[in-house]
């Protein structure tokens, strides 16, 4: 084989080289056999008997990733029971079954292509990616409808996994042998559970490569690098020398980056700012705290939904909420309310596809239209705050009206779980996220309702300067560092602090070394990121003076461009602090 260099999307940062293990992918059939009436109630019994095998499986995998790397790695199987044990899922198998008079692969092969043209008509990254979680469940259930013992599949001791794409509970039992090198997938983004596993295990992994599995085989040597997106198949005595050079630069980097997380967060004047993660699994606690995390500034509950097909019971969210909550104590946790409607949609709440789903029935309208549903969140939010460390923030805010009906909501239900005799935070924190003009527009008159505001800055600045940063044709026009997207910023920021309310940024600003020490300079304290990015801004945010800082940036909001705005911070900062700026990079 050939010399090859692919480009894919970095997923996972560091770099490894090694021998390739190409593992198969999960092919369901396209053939529908049919059955006699006579013999649907045999077949039904053999897909139950499937379901029980499957479960048993699963309930071992979870056993065993645990033993390895503890309970938070093996929540996904808790996850997949939930999936198999769903009610609504298994009455779409079993009806077509029944009514199509087929066999059990057909119905299974039907119920995931059902399910994967749903969620791969998202636009939303993260939600796409969740589809995976019922193929993986539907997969285990079709293996399991032959009765034979299906052997490990077992690859060379230190191998760099190479597949289509990696199903969960894959990427939980192949990971955490400890003997995986690199991930390299045709598809997938960069909030599969794969990729955030490899992440909190510092596996490198590059996904999106479209047809890596064709260009290799089995025992070729590669080499991945998690840090660019790039895989080097065959690569020749030179181009080794040279990442392995690059490699033993980032490790060393990584060490140094490992050693600012134990490090105080403070400027070099002893200004203190707060590092906090952005997070969707349970399984990133732990990771977040390691890399300097001082609380989860937005756990993002949507997830909870997209693990089944069925809507969650109060039970269900209160078991995911209070194992945040005490994995986290005694630090801060902020949950969002499920953000879920538009391009997010979710099957059970049969929500009407909208021509401008953006600006549609979502986030906190969709909870206030299905109230029940909300009210089941709600109380189990209030349920898991007994550790008085649960804070709560509410989506897409527009109005203070909708502020006035869900904080009714919740007085309403702390007044029945009080009734009930549950142990309850009273005084629980209630904030909103920023994340549209208006409510921008409107923070000195929504601020006196909340107790905190968080902005979102990838919303708040796509709807501001009217560019989908999706949209490959403008999104070239997306320039968070505009002077008017910060002078709008300043405006949150300072109008908060005069209310003496705290205020958080938690899009992908505060995860960028450049964009985190304007918000700095314009005032803010608290930054919430991805978990792997906090070193980083860290390290930045302590090699300079806020007064520096503070003085610059005020200079930079008056510039015309937002190129104009990046030269000057670039040039006045990097001349008085030229650490600020190290981002390690090969």
């Amino acid at each position: 084989m050939e010399f090859d260099r692919l480009k894919g999307i970095a997923a996972s940062p560091g770099i490894a080289a090694g021998e390739v293990w190409l593992t198969e992918r999960v092919i369901f059939t396209s053939f529908r056999e049919s059955i006699s009436a006579s013999q649907v109630d045999k077949e039904l019994a053999r897909l139950g008997r499937a379901v029980d095998r499957t479960r048993q499986e699963l309930q071992q995998l979870k056993g065993e990733v645990k033993a390895k790397i503890g309970a938070d790695h093996a929540f996904i199987f808790d996850a997949h029971l939930l999936i198999l044990d769903d009610a609504a899922l298994r009455d779409k198998l079993e009806g077509i079954v029944r009514e199509e008079k087929t066999k059990a692969e057909w119905a299974l092969s039907r119920v995931n292509s059902h399910y994967r043209k749903i969620f791969e008509s998202l636009k939303d990254e993260y939600f796409r990616e969740r589809r995976y979680d019922i193929s993986d469940v539907l997969a285990k259930i079709y293996a399991n409808l032959e009765q034979r013992p299906r052997p490990k599949e077992e690859g060379p001791a230190r191998r760099i996994l190479v597949a289509h794409d990696l199903l969960p509970s894959e990427a939980a039992m192949q990971l955490s042998s400890g003997q995986i090198l690199a991930v390299a997938l045709d598809t997938g983004g960069t909030t599969s559970h794969a990729v955030i596993l490899a992440r909190s295990l510092n596996i490198p992994a590059v996904v999106g490569l479209h047809n890596v599995t064709e260009r290799v085989t089995s025992g070729a040597m590669i080499i991945v690098d998690g840090t660019d997106g790039e895989v080097i198949v065959n690569p020749p005595p030179a181009v080794r020398k040279e990442f392995l050079g690059k490699k033993e630069r980032y490790d060393v980097y990584r060490r140094e980056l490992r050693k600012t997380a134990k490090l105080n967060a403070v400027t070099l004047d002893g200004h203190r700012f707060t590092p906090m993660a952005n997070i969707e699994l349970l399984e990133e606690v732990d990771q977040a705290l390691s890399l300097g995390a001082e609380g989860i500034g937005l756990f993002r509950s949507e997830f909870i939904y997209l693990q089944r097909t069925s809507l969650p019971t109060e039970e269900e969210h209160f078991e995911i909420y209070s194992r945040l909550a005490k994995a986290a104590y005694p630090l801060p946790v902020y949950i969002r309310t499920v953000d879920i409607g538009g391009e997010k949609s979710f099957p059970a709440l049969k929500i009407e596809k909208e021509p401008n789903p953006a600006l549609g029935l979502r986030a906190v309208r969709l909870s206030l239209k299905y109230r029940d549903e909300f009210r089941t969140q709600i109380r189990a939010i209030l349920r898991a705050s007994s550790l008085k460390n649960v804070r709560i923030l509410v989506p897409m805010v527009t109005e203070a009206e909708e502020i006035g009906e869900v904080r009714l909501m919740f007085e309403e239900a702390k007044e029945e779980l009080r009734a009930e005799k549950v142990k309850l935070d009273g005084q629980m924190p209630l904030g909103v996220m920023i994340e549209v003009p208006v409510a921008a527009a409107m923070i000195d008159v929504l601020i006196q309702d909340v107790d905190y505001v968080s902005i979102g800055t990838n919303d708040l600045i796509q709807y501001f300067l009217a560019v989908d940063r999706s949209n490959e044709f403008v999104s070239y026009l997306y320039k968070p560092l505009h002077p008017a997207a910060l002078r709008l910023i300043q405006f949150i920021i300072e109008t908060a602090a005069r209310a003496g309310k705290d205020v958080t940024v938690c899009g992908e600003m505060a995860a960028d070394p450049i964009s985190a020490l304007v918000l700095l300079g314009l005032g803010l304290r608290k930054f919430s990121m991805n978990p792997i990015f906090i070193p980083r801004v860290k390290k930045s945010l302590r090699a300079v003076e806020f007064k520096t800082v503070r003085r610059i940036i005020q200079e930079a909001i008056r510039m015309k461009t937002a190129q104009e705005v990046e030269e000057y911070i670039l040039e006045k900062i990097l001349a008085k602090h030229p650490l600020a700026f190290l981002t390690g990079q090969m």
